[in-house]
């Protein structure tokens, strides 16, 4: 069977339905833009996805990393021997006994799922699909059936908008609100739990929630939480929100403006000091580079008339220049560098 046309005219629940129901075992390439999918099938099953220009976050080792199953050390080691001997990274970490097969698996199940879910949000591209063998020995995990992924990811794409406003900030932390008995919860190591998680029941935490909650009150932040829940990001801010609901948690916004100023200025062991030219330092513009728009000066004061304006008149003025490019959300004192206090003549 040879299948080809455009997103827009047959779209990705409508080729993965087809190819199920049929049970094909072939090649799908989807096209969008500059983005390029290939998913591999078995009698009409997921064994593989693999996406061309994949994010350096989204490759298998650095998922490894965020999920703490690595050390960059053993990271940077197993990657200098996929260059010396050309083979598969994941075969180097089980033989060099870096990580098990559950955990492997795991994680490669969790790389292709969430590559999948992401083709939900395409609505103008390209598929092809061709018919060829496949080598079952490309993926480490069970295939998964594609009325299943066609089902989840009708669910995601429903909840995920009110999911994210619940949830809006990857750097939030958390306060516990009240405990949560996380001693019965079993090792994430099997590959079981850190994917399915059971079926949840109102008001009452499975062992996903129960996961999330013990990565939570340790002090991660929203990002360490679903890197290392490895659940998958809309997983685990589903059972973030559900805890936030439920009383267990509360979040913590990062901080903002002369707050993040105030934390920078603790992490770098200084106290505040006076901005270059004497004066104080400029908050407002502080927290326009944490990603907070000042507070506009009213009109009379945005101008600094010269001396033939005013003549014999020149009281100082306030000038910032344009807000500098931030990378973090805790300012540094050499974040406030480049403020100076004017004075006309």
């Amino acid at each position: 069977m040879a299948l080809s046309g455009t997103l827009k005219d047959f779209g990705i629940a409508d080729i993965l339905q087809l190819i199920g129901h049929q049970t094909k075992t072939g090649r799908l390439v989807l096209r969008s833009g500059g983005d390029e999918v290939e998913v591999y099938f078995i009698e009409g099953n997921v064994v593989f996805a693999t996406e061309k220009g994949r994010t350096a976050k989204n490759l298998l080792g650095n998922l490894l990393l965020r999920a703490e199953l690595l050390s960059k050390e053993q990271l940077d080691e197993a990657l200098g021997t996929q260059q010396r001997t050309l083979k598969r990274l994941g075969d180097i970490l089980i033989e060099g006994q870096m990580v098990t097969p559950p955990q492997l698996a795991q994680m490669m199940r969790l790389q292709t799922t969430e590559t999948l879910y992401r083709l939900f949000s395409w609505k103008n591209g390209s598929y092809e699909f061709s018919q060829e063998d496949v080598d079952p020995a490309r993926s480490a995990f069970e295939p998964i059936r594609a009325e299943s992924v066609l089902l989840e990811g009708f669910r995601r794409m429903d909840e995920w908008p009110a999911l994210k406003k619940k949830v809006p900030w990857t750097e939030a932390t958390f306060e516990k609100v009240k405990d949560l008995d996380t001693r019965d919860l079993p090792s994430i190591d099997d590959g079981g739990l850190g994917l399915d998680g059971g079926e949840d029941a109102e008001g009452k935490p499975t062992e996903r929630h129960k996961l999330v909650f013990r990565l939570a009150v340790g002090g991660k932040d929203v990002q360490r939480v679903v890197d290392a829940s490895r659940v998958g990001e809309f997983e685990a801010l589903k059972a973030i929100s559900d805890l936030m609901e439920w009383g267990f948690l509360k979040a913590v916004p990062p901080p903002r403006g002369t707050k993040a100023l105030a934390q920078g200025l603790k992490i770098a062991g200084r106290e505040p000091g006076p901005a270059r030219g004497g004066g104080a330092p400029d908050l407002a513009r502080s927290a326009g580079a944490a990603g907070k728009r000042p507070r506009a000066l009213p009109d009379r004061a945005r101008r600094i008339p010269g001396p033939a304006a005013r003549p014999g008149r020149g009281p100082a003025r306030l000038r910032a220049g344009p807000p500098l490019p931030l990378q973090r959300d805790v300012l540094l004192p050499e974040d406030c560098a480049g403020i100076c206090i004017v004075a006309s003549a």
